[in-house]
């Protein structure tokens, strides 16, 4: 409701010496509330807002105003227009963004002396809401904050407002009055990054609610007429909301795939197809559909407002999951990969050319923060939402919800990180990747906190990371780059890799991820963003940054029972003390007995796999003396049908025997030998004992044999005495092939 102020008559404005004679009358019309916040357009490229002045005068007289500020001098004096005939006089004058509050006075400039002004301030800055359900709610509601709001950087420049009972309210953020620790936590982001900027952010959010429900009259569980008489409220001087902003996945996350076809309608109001919709209408999507009796068209004018999407944020599993991919349904199964799908979906979405003009950039998505609390039981609740007793929880929350808007508005001189570049070593050791918004490192490691266990394969230094749809089980930090090796023997032509598929939480072990604080290990980049040590990585990189390089050489053969083995037509000759075996297969682990990878004639030499998928060694040198007499691997243990990287070193004259499966040393044995070599009349055998016996079966990519051997396992740098490697035609063609041939 506007409030005319009457005339204000200042005597020492009378020309000197001579009598006041007042001929005119002026008022103007007050704002709704004191500290009313405009909205500058930033979002439209501007940096001023169109601010309505009005009121009453004599009719005929030429109104001037001023802007008083709260500090420093006033603005000077402008021409606005006359009154008309009634002695109504009206305008809409251009502001500029600025740190003070300001009152508008006004004259008469045929009678200078005469004045009125406004008692309520106004501001420009910008004006922002959040859209959403309990995720937003939980931001500035005090029913589950039990923490100690951070101190505010400016006590005048952040208003927040929400809908209490069917009313709508505006606080105006202090020490005083912070509200909450998350609250305080986003305000103090926005100062930190615009200093002296004014802010009011609109909760457009009520708990438990989806798009849908918003849209649909019918629908009591959320009303579109109560959203819209806040942003009535917020917009009641003439104001627009310049930065709507949405992470909004709990409920309507549910549409899965179908998100951009289901509500890019309610934003554009055109189908996917490109067809406008009059509302009310009804909306399909896939094989669904919903009614939608309005869209934001209806509060949103795009001359002044763009739309900031991001996220989804976080959304944690509640189950153990099957794998990474989480394809499987029911539970927090089928949820992920609901949210997966929305994920890219809303890509889509604001990528489509029909949404241009409606949307900024693509925001982050703000995902290392916590949700849920410990339940004291053992076990973990709450898990949709932010923890409210942790700074960890919905403060950070809060900041990367800041972070993400005005990233993408502009403020921001960062890009959002994503891996954009990765090194697919040719011997598939390892895939290295990194982002060129700056060095990776994790909440963990920033924080110089220990490492997460090896309680369970995927508590790697990285998480999150998948390989062929599994949890990658060994993911390092490299100089600042992510290096992830193969969870078997090395990366092959035809491995997938991927981050952040799923909920993009990295979880698989329910309650053991949350209460191990999985969150700290997703990567992150130090952009300089205030009150984090990083902002997070974006999930799902670009399929051609993952591209796997590797090309396929069609290399590998398999062997059966009956063969193909190997056997050099030569025996070893004298001076051999060393010996390197190397190999890349996928064995059959037999059911009974053992199965011999390489071994010597005489049984000086022997490498077997067992039924109980360990590896077993023997080694004897020239005097007779056994020093590993059958010594079994009790950790790395084979997989049947699973391709591994096994590697042997024995040196006689150094006294080591030692063993690697996957780049991992499994067996280290050292001793002493008197006559450190090995027989020169023996023979050399692969994949079988001589004459075949105790034949090993699987697809074999290559072994390779050296007459001298390395202590940490890297190929020796002599040439190698024999390399089987090739496709089966060349295979058996192998001047050492015994027995039936390779397929």
């Amino acid at each position: 409701m506007f409030i005319s102020l009457g005339v204000g008559l200042h005597a020492q404005d009378a020309p000197s010496g001579e009598t006041l004679v007042v001929t005119t009358t002026l008022s103007v019309s007050d704002f709704s509330r004191d500290r009313t916040l405009f909205d500058s357009g930033v979002a439209v490229g501007r940096d001023a807002a169109m601010v309505p002045v009005s009121g009453m005068n004599t009719p005929g007289e030429i109104v001037e105003y001023r802007l008083l500020p709260d500090s420093g001098a006033p603005t000077p004096w402008v021409a606005l227009g006359g009154s008309d005939g009634s002695g109504t006089w009206s305008a809409s004058i251009s502001v500029p963004k600025s740190n003070n509050w300001l009152r508008f006075e006004v004259r008469n400039q045929s009678e200078p002396y005469v004045r009125a002004m406004t008692s309520h301030r106004f501001g420009v800055g910008h004006v922002i809401a959040l859209w959403g359900q309990s995720e937003i709610v939980r931001l500035r509601t005090t029913t589950y904050d039990t923490l100690q709001p951070e101190p505010l950087l400016d006590g005048d420049s952040v208003q927040a407002m929400w809908m209490d009972g069917g009313t709508p309210v505006v606080e105006h953020l202090s020490d005083a009055n912070p509200q909450t620790s998350a609250l305080a936590a986003f305000a103090n982001v926005l100062m930190a990054e615009q200093p002296g900027d004014k802010f009011a952010i609109v909760f457009q959010a009520v708990a438990g609610t989806g798009l849908r429900a918003l849209v649909d009259d019918t629908d009591a569980s959320r009303s579109w007429s109560e959203d819209a008489a806040l942003h009535a409220f917020a917009t009641a001087d003439g104001q627009s909301v310049g930065l709507p902003a949405m992470s909004w996945f709990a409920s309507p996350g549910s549409v899965a795939g179908t998100y951009e076809e289901a509500f890019l309608p309610l934003f554009t109001g055109k189908l996917i197809d490109g067809s406008s919709v009059t509302f009310p209408a009804a909306i399909t999507h896939g094989a669904s559909s919903y009614q939608a009796d309005h869209w934001f068209g209806e509060l949103y004018d795009p001359a002044d407002t763009r739309w900031i999407a991001y996220g989804p944020h976080r959304f944690d599993i509640t189950e153990d999951m099957a794998n990474a991919t989480q394809t499987a349904l029911g539970g927090s199964q089928a949820n992920m990969v609901n949210k997966q799908a929305a994920r890219e979906s809303w890509r889509a979405l604001i990528e489509n050319p029909i949404a241009a003009g409606y949307f900024l950039p693509l925001g982050l998505e703000p995902l290392t923060y916590v949700n849920g609390r410990d339940d004291g039981l053992g076990s973990w609740t709450d898990m949709s939402h932010p923890a409210g007793n942790t700074d960890d929880g919905a403060p950070n929350l809060a900041r990367l919800t800041a972070h993400a808007i005005l990233q993408s508005a502009g403020f921001s001189s960062w890009s959002v990180p994503e891996f954009d570049a990765s090194h697919w070593e040719p011997d598939g050791s390892y895939v290295e990747l990194w982002t060129s918004a700056g060095s990776i490192t994790t909440i963990r490691q920033a924080r110089d906190e220990p490492a997460l266990s090896e309680t369970f394969p995927h508590w790697t230094n990285v998480l999150g990371w998948q390989i062929n749809g599994q949890p990658a089980e060994r993911v390092e930090l490299v100089n600042g780059r992510v290096r992830v090796y193969p969870n078997n023997a090395a990366f092959v032509a035809g491995d997938v890799l991927n981050f952040g598929e799923g909920g993009a939480s990295g979880m698989i072990k329910f309650p053991e991820d949350a209460q191990n604080a999985t969150y700290k290990d997703l990567p992150i980049v130090d952009v300089g963003a205030h009150g984090l040590e990083g902002v997070p990585l974006r999930p799902l990189p670009d399929v051609s940054v993952l591209a796997n390089p590797l090309v396929p050489t069609n290399t590998s053969f398999v062997t059966t029972a009956a063969g193909p083995w190997f056997e050099d037509p030569n025996t070893l000759g004298s001076g051999v003390s060393a010996i390197q075996f190397s190999m890349k297969m996928a064995i059959s682990v037999p059911t009974s007995g053992a199965r011999t990878l390489f071994a010597t004639t005489g049984n000086y030499l022997r490498l077997e796999v067992l039924p109980n998928r360990a590896m077993r060694l023997r080694v004897r040198d020239n005097g007779g003396t056994v020093h590993l007499d059958g010594v079994a691997t009790s950790s790395g243990l084979v997989s049947d049908g699973v391709t591994h990287k096994i590697v042997v070193s024995i040196d006689l004259s150094a006294g080591y025997a030692r063993i690697w499966l996957d780049d991992v040393l499994v067996i280290d044995e050292t001793f002493v030998s008197a006559t450190p070599e090995l027989p020169s009349n023996r023979i050399l055998s692969l994949l079988a004992t001589f004459g075949g016996s105790y034949q090993t079966e699987g697809t074999v990519y290559f072994a390779k044999i050296w007459y001298a051997a390395t202590s940490d396992g890297s190929d020796p740098t002599v040439s190698a005495h024999k390399i089987v490697e090739g496709a089966a035609s060349a295979i058996n063609l192998d001047a050492w092939k015994k027995g039936s041939n390779a397929t």
